[in-house]
This record gives C-alpha cells, structure tokens and sequence, in this order.
C-alpha cells in the first residue's frame, strides 16, 4: 500500500530552499521598487549628495531582500511548535547574510527585527507587514527623518507604490511548504535502507 504521507526535507535544506525561493523572488521585485524610488526622489527638491548616498552609498537591495525574508520568516512560529521553529530561525540566521552577498550581520539583524515588528502588530488589522516593512527601510534610509523627505513617507500614494512591490514578493512560502512537505525531525519514518529519506534542496539564484 502506498504511503500517503508527505516528502521529507531535512530543516536547514528546507530554509536553504526558502531563502534561495525568496531571493528568486526578490530580484523579479527589487527594480520596480527602485525605479519608483527614484522616480518620487526626482519630485521633490532635495540635495543631489543626500540623493546620490540613498541611491547609490545605502545597501538598499539588502533592506529589501531582508525585509521580504523577515515577513516569510515571521509566519514560523504560527506554523510549528517552539523547537522546531527556533531551529529553522536558526538557520535562517546562519546562512541569509552569505546568500545575500554579505559579510556582515546586517541582513540578518534586519530580518530579525523586521520578525519582531510584524509579531508585536499581529494583532493590529491596520497594520500590515508591508506596511511595517516599508516603514524600516524608510527610517534606515532616514527618509522619514529628513526634512525634504519625511512628508514624503506620510503621502499615501507613495505608501501605495512603495509597499506594492514588497506585498507581491510575499508568497506565504511556509504555508505552502507544510502543505506538501514535512521536517525529517518531526516524522520519523524511514526508506527501506532504514536511512530517513530526505528530499535534495532544489537551487536559484542568490540575491
């Protein structure tokens, strides 16, 4: 009789999986929310060396990609128990700087504290993770400190079109995954051999 339980994957090749996904993902959104940054940049009058270090000094590829992570990562902890969850966060911890081309902590630091901003407004219906996201990558940039900048952030078509493009990166991937794969830690079945049967990490490209 055929199993109908579903593939396993070992945890850390399931977040490798996950950020690699994710970073996929990104790349296909970044340049459309850089465009439209630049273009609401170019509306209002601001000093070309405030321009120029938002653009082109601020590592603003990396506060997106880890701003996207952040948002997948934080459903975590409502789809598995204490353990196995901190397990898989660590492991996002390990390895999302080196995929997004850092050598630093910075990506995730980000991550981190984009997870515990969306977990403490869970339980605010006007406040999205997209809208928090695109709050922190406001205040890194410091757009919502400056002056020729900050009544900017408060405009809601610029809210609109800068948070849009983080929303479409966000797939749920957690949710699709434990909806057709397992942890090999949380199902102790094994193949034949008597090895656990694990299924191979697939790849993409890095952000």
């Amino acid at each position: 009789m055929a199993s109908s339980r579903f593939p396993t994957v070992a945890p850390t090749e399931a977040v490798k999986r996950f950020l690699y996904d994710v970073a996929e993902t990104a790349n296909k959104t970044y340049p459309i929310w850089e465009k439209r940054l630049s273009a609401f940049l170019d509306e209002i009058e601001m000093d070309y060396e405030d321009k120029r270090m938002i653009l082109e000094v601020q590592p603003i590829r990396h506060y997106y990609f880890a701003s996207v992570v952040g948002i997948e990562a934080a459903k975590i902890r409502t789809l598995y128990s204490d353990e196995v969850a901190e397990e898989l966060l660590a492991d996002v911890n390990e390895f999302v700087d080196s995929l997004g081309g850092r050598t630093d902590h910075m990506i995730s630091d980000l991550v981190f504290d984009i997870i515990q901003r969306v977990k403490i407004s869970d339980t605010d219906d006007t406040k999205k993770s997209h809208d928090i996201a695109l709050d922190r990558i406001n205040d890194l940039l410091r757009l919502s400190s400056m002056e020729s900048t900050k009544e900017m952030t408060k405009d809601i078509v610029f809210r609109q079109e800068m948070a849009q493009p983080i929303a479409v990166s966000v797939r749920h991937w957690w949710k699709g995954f434990k909806s057709c794969r397992q942890l090999a830690q949380t199902v102790p079945a094994t193949s034949v051999a008597g090895q656990p049967e694990t299924e191979p990490m697939s790849t993409a490209a890095a952000f």
